[in-house]
């Protein structure tokens, strides 16, 4: 290895329990933008090295990740999807002290943590939750029906919905999951408080418990639409077990508005791996290039130099303009403010991302 090589300690997860496709965008993301970046020399006289660790979707896993990934002489860190590992790692990323780009993980603690060296891209899951519920609320949904997984994600942004919904009126039927999802979808469809038209929000690992749900539906022969936060109708697994035509999902791009460089990433993109990316595959590309832009302006790989250009310079990422920015208290802290917020849906099987039906979008007043 070089002097000038500056070795970047790559997170996901590429196998169950986690969600493999996610770790594939963010992994092909991660990549692409390193080739990019080294072939521009966007990182000023230094060349980047990718060393990625697949986490699993465990939090043991991952922290026996950043490990390895630090004996093997990372110097910064970048992405994760699952909120539940980038939050378990904090402990470890504070302790070891190098920058930390979370890219995808959108649990609030992650920011709210107010760790010196963590800096996130996705919108916290109190913004993007909120924002689906105000779409909920426009489009006329009178009752809600989630059937929760026991974890802090699913929990938390199962508050954040109903909080949302409930202020303006619209019904919301939380059923706990620990009995199974069959047993669940009678004890939601069986509230008296049901309205119609309600929608269903499966909030929990798939697709073993989707499954199970479209099952239960297809034999309670209820019409009922599905709905998913989340945004994993983008994945390609959730066409192969639910499909998503007319399912509504949270994305944070927006299909016509890429930035300049994110028309030309996203070009290559296709190029290279023969497919469309997801937001998920841009906030992975976008993490490398705010860490080299970081490095090239700073003139170090030194953490509190990168940190210090993080925290003041403005970069131009793929979706926008990212500014990692802080207020004084609560979860907006070294937190890109915001990226691209909307509501989706496809209108027909393994439609492209970017000919997508938009059904709403976050403007700037909306508030965590």
């Amino acid at each position: 290895m070089g002097a000038q090589t500056v070795l970047i300690g790559g997170l996901g997860p590429l196998s169950r329990p986690g969600l493999p496709w996610a770790g594939r965008e963010l992994l092909d993301g991660m990549h692409l933008a390193v080739r990019d970046i080294n072939r521009s020399g966007a990182a000023g006289h230094r060349t980047l090295e990718l060393l990625f660790e697949n986490t699993s979707g465990a939090p043991a896993v991952a922290m026996d990740a950043v490990n390895r990934l630090v004996a093997n002489g990372a110097q910064m860190f970048a992405g994760e999807f699952h909120s539940v590992v980038a939050n378990a790692i904090l402990e470890d990323i504070g302790r070891i002290g190098l920058p930390f780009v979370c890219a995808s993980a959108t649990l609030d603690r992650i920011t709210a943590a107010r760790l010196p060296t963590v800096f996130r891209l996705s919108p916290p899951q109190s913004y993007g939750w909120r924002a689906y519920a105000t779409y909920l609320i426009a489009a006329g949904i009178r009752h809600v029906i989630a059937i929760v997984e026991n974890t802090a994600y699913w929990r938390e942004g199962a508050s954040v919905l109903e909080s949302s919904l409930i202020e303006s009126s619209v019904g919301f039927t939380r059923v706990d999951v620990l009995h199974g999802p069959a047993a669940a979808i009678d004890q939601g469809l069986a509230s008296p408080e049901l309205r119609r038209p309600f929608l269903l929000l499966v909030l929990g690992t798939y697709p073993e418990n989707l499954k199970t749900v479209l099952h239960q539906l297809s034999s309670a022969n209820t019409p009922i639409m599905l709905g998913d936060p989340p945004g994993r109708p983008i994945f390609r697994d959730w066409w192969e077990v639910v499909g998503a035509v007319g399912v509504p999902f949270l994305a944070y791009q927006h299909p016509k508005k890429l930035t300049d460089r994110g028309q030309s990433a996203a070009a290559l993109f296709e190029r290279e791996y023969g497919r469309e990316p997801t937001f998920v595959a841009l906030e992975g590309y976008d993490s490398i290039l705010v860490l080299a832009a970081a490095i090239k302006e700073a003139g170090s790989v030194d953490p509190a130099d990168v940190c210090g250009v993080l925290r003041h310079t403005p970069i131009p990422g793929t979706r926008g303009v990212i500014r990692f920015a802080t207020e004084p208290d609560g979860v907006v802290h070294q937190q890109w403010k915001w990226a691209p917020t909307l509501i989706a849906a496809f209108t027909h099987p393994y439609q492209r991302f970017s000919d997508c039906d938009i059904l709403w979008e976050a403007t700037a007043d909306l508030c965590v």
